[in-house]
């Protein structure tokens, strides 16, 4: 306020005020008559001008938190008040119901501390019956031990609207205009922190939605969701919101008690319906969901920790369950927690060289005599025991730390074929598996070759094992990889053959030395006729081209005196030992 307009209203009073020859040095009593704007200026020690806008604020006192007393009467004209005066009651009956208890509390806060500054913000009913948003800003002053609340109300609407549509974006999904992952978070801290009741959290992922969206458009997102809402709605279940997580990620708030069977039926009541309506539009896309269910959570979770686990189940039903539905409750959870903690220290335990390897005897099949031993990787974890290698090894390599693994297992295979010839005084060869990533690796042959030179270790007694999927794949640039790896005197073995469908005409397009039967193929063998014929024809064939034939999986002498007389070079299981620690594999020359 301008030194003139501070002026011109210090000098107003209101109409009808007695005595209006008031000191200017003196406030005069309430007596129920409204104080002039000179008094309140005098009460406020001239700072009153400081406090208001007076042109567009409305200005009041309050009396003992009783009577209220106004001045600018046009700005509450606009609330049908035109006396000047009304009681705080008269007053609190305008406020929005839902504000009422807010305002009454903070009067009894303002009138109880003296001199400070405060505002509260709530909706005033105006004459047209619409609400709108304003601010009270009061201080209290005691004068002759009586209490005057004063300060002024300022419509605030055009704020609260901006804030709204800030919010909006800030809780919205811009495309979806679902909820987004913060009014998720947001509804959770509320739901863990004021209500009694159960909640699940379901979380849904449409597989490949972003790519559709990239190649249909927006549009195709939207015939989505439109499937998922209408699916809901046909569920009598209580759903507090739907909420767009990721691209392709969806989550839902379900409130009440579920038993397992109950929220599993939901969920496939959920992935049945919205299934059936993909199918009714003749949509191509957009047919695979997932579903990971968090029933009746922890509430002492946070919201951050609650959204992870829900999304967490969901995974692991992509990727292990052929309902395409996970509960987190019982064995499920514990699979879960399990899979995520792998994910989670996999990348420590590797840096740490927490993961140690063992070696298995392959043994020539006519003298027992140990011919080779292949290198296993091992992970035993203070907090969840053994964790085998078909959980972590597809881990590394989603997760782009198998070549890293590879270089571990390498490494420690070195150092024993070091170690082994020293003590026996003897050639011997492990066989490393190595994946089809390390393969496509350009640094991965001169990186082997330089580790095994490192160690003094020939590169031929190093055999690595392959799988199918090299053969499968046609993969131009592994191809010339494997050439590369073989001029360097690497040895190479196909692994798992029989567990696929691999060409015969494809192994001799390739470099190979060995070939290892898998173990299911070998035990079949053993009673059906056909397949012992094709093992023996395999096993003549390779010898022909010089490739030798390993069976693993022999666990008893019956097998193991089958193959030895079907002419197999090596023979690998239980039957003639378990993985060894590496003193222990050191020590051993024949069975």
């Amino acid at each position: 306020m301008n030194n003139k307009a501070h002026q011109n209203w210090a000098n107003s009073q209101l109409p009808a005020q007695p005595n209006s020859s008031t000191d200017t040095n003196e406030v005069s009593d309430l007596s129920g008559f409204p104080l002039s704007g000179a008094e309140l200026d005098l009460l406020m020690d001239n700072h009153f001008k400081h406090l208001v806008d007076v042109f567009n604020d409305g200005i009041f006192y309050m009396a003992d938190c009783e009577q209220m007393f106004y001045y600018n009467p046009t700005f509450y004209a606009q609330f049908g008040i035109q006396s000047g005066h009304t009681s705080f009651q008269k007053w609190l009956e305008l406020v929005h119901p839902e504000d009422r208890l807010l305002l009454q509390r903070r009067v009894a806060l303002h009138t109880s501390t003296e001199g400070k500054r405060l505002s509260t913000e709530y909706r005033v009913k105006r004459t047209d019956g619409q609400y709108i948003w304003v601010q009270g800003t009061a201080v209290t002053r005691i004068k002759d031990d009586q209490r005057f609340l004063i300060g002024c109300h300022r419509d605030i609407s055009d704020k609260k609207t901006m804030e709204s549509y800030i919010q909006k974006a800030a809780f919205v999904d811009t495309e979806s205009g679902l909820s987004n992952t913060n009014k998720l978070h947001i509804d959770i801290d509320d739901i863990n922190s004021t209500d009694e009741e159960h909640y699940s959290l379901l979380y849904i992922q449409i597989e490949d939605v972003k790519n559709y969206l990239n190649i249909y458009g927006q549009q195709i997102l939207q015939n989505l969701l439109n499937h998922l809402i209408a699916t809901l709605n046909r569920c009598p279940d209580t759903f507090i919101d739907v909420y767009r997580v990721h691209s392709d990620d969806f989550a839902i708030l379900v409130k009440g008690l579920y038993e397992n069977k109950d929220i599993h039926q939901l969920g496939e009541r959920i992935l049945h319906s919205y299934r059936k309506a993909v199918d009714l539009e003749g949509h191509l896309y957009g047919k695979d969901m997932n579903i990971g269910i968090y029933p009746n959570f922890d509430k002492s979770l946070s919201a951050t920790e609650l959204v992870k686990i829900a999304a967490r189940t969901c995974k692991f039903a992509g990727e292990n369950n052929f309902s395409n539905i996970a509960i987190y409750v019982d064995s499920t959870k514990n699979k879960v927690d399990r899979h995520f903690y792998i994910e989670q220290q996999l990348k420590k335990a590797i840096d740490d060289k927490q993961l140690t390897v063992k070696f298995q005897p392959i043994v020539n099949a006519q003298t027992n005599k140990i011919a080779s031993f292949e290198a296993l990787v091992r992970w035993r974890s203070k907090e969840w025991g053994e964790i085998y290698p078909d959980e972590f090894i597809a881990v590394a390599e989603k997760k782009g730390l198998i070549v890293e693994l590879g270089y571990l297992v390498f490494e420690k295979a070195c150092h024993f074929i070091k170690e082994y010839q020293k003590r026996h005084q003897r050639q011997v060869t492990v066989n490393i598996n190595i994946s089809v990533l390390q393969i496509l690796n350009n640094h991965f042959p001169h990186e082997v070759r330089r580790m095994a030179e490192l160690e003094g270790v020939a590169a031929s007694n190093i055999i690595l094992e392959l799988t199918e999927t090299i053969i499968l794949d046609g993969n131009q640039k592994a191809i010339r990889q494997l050439i590369k790896l073989s001029d360097y005197g690497f040895r190479l073995s196909l692994d798992d053959f029989g567990s696929g469908y691999s060409s015969l005409h494809s192994f001799f397009d390739l470099p190979l030395s060995q070939i290892k039967v898998d173990k299911n193929m070998a035990w079949k063998s053993l009673t059906n006729p056909a397949t012992a014929e094709y093992l023996r024809f395999i096993t003549q064939l390779c010898r022909s081209y010089n490739v030798d034939i390993v069976i693993e999986g022999v666990e008893n002498a019956e097998m193991h005196h089958k193959f030895a007389n079907m002419g197999v070079a090596y023979l690998q299981g239980y039957w003639y030992s378990k993985p060894l620690s590496l003193a222990s594999a050191s020590r051993y020359t024949e069975v």
